[in-house]
């Protein structure tokens, strides 16, 4: 067993024992608030009470996106996933980060590994542009994705971009970018990273099988 499939099914473990308590939680928030506006719908203005329904929903949306990420990264990376279920993923995940994200796209589906690239690569960038940045990515075709990043303040971490060009995973020192390499190699994926003008930074993805 590789060291990516151990980590795999530890992963699994671990969001499926968070996963059920944070659902719980979620389901038991929305059935207050349904029962409180009926009776003292005053109280969902509180201050505390409207953390309490941020915080369940932030890490609600967190574990869902990280199981993601991180539990099934190759045993069915050849099947098939809906696009609203990805974009619904992501865009739980998103709403509660410093990016905003934007699609393009007229594909129904979309292949798990790339899925996968996606939700891990979004983690990359957090880390790689500051606040304010706006990430795009278009389906080109079923083998091919661009993801575009427009970054208003020219700021970037140099340290991530630098990582982003290294191929050989043990000279890589960003773990989360390590992690994406050692995906692209196993799903037999080629991605390019492009810094263009105008402060706009494009990553491509293409199937090299």
């Amino acid at each position: 067993m590789s060291n990516l499939d151990l980590f795999s099914l530890l992963s699994r473990k671990i969001f499926h024992d968070l996963i059920n308590p944070a659902s719980a939680a979620l389901n038991g928030m929305e059935l207050l608030k349904y029962n409180l506006a009926n009776t003292d719908a005053q109280i969902q203005e509180d201050e505390t009470f409207q953390l309490l329904d941020m915080s369940i929903k932030k890490i609600t949306a967190q574990i869902t996106f990280f199981r993601f990420c991180y539990s099934n990264p190759t045993s069915a990376k050849n099947e098939n996933v809906s696009i609203n279920f990805v974009n619904n993923i992501i865009d739980d995940y998103i709403s509660f980060t410093r990016l905003k994200i934007t699609y393009s796209n007229d594909l129904q589906q979309l292949n798990q590994k790339h899925a996968i690239l996606l939700a891990n690569t979004i983690m990359v960038l957090q880390s790689l542009f500051p606040q304010g940045a706006e990430i795009n990515y278009e389906l080109i075709d079923a083998d091919t994705y661009i993801i575009r990043v427009n970054n208003p303040t020219g700021k970037i971490n140099a340290e991530i971009l630098e990582d982003l060009h290294v191929r050989e995973s043990d000279n890589i020192k960003n773990i989360q970018v390590r992690y994406l390499n050692e995906l692209t190699s196993i799903y037999g994926i080629k991605y390019e990273v492009i810094s263009g003008e105008d402060n706009v930074t494009s990553i491509n993805f293409c199937n090299t099988n």
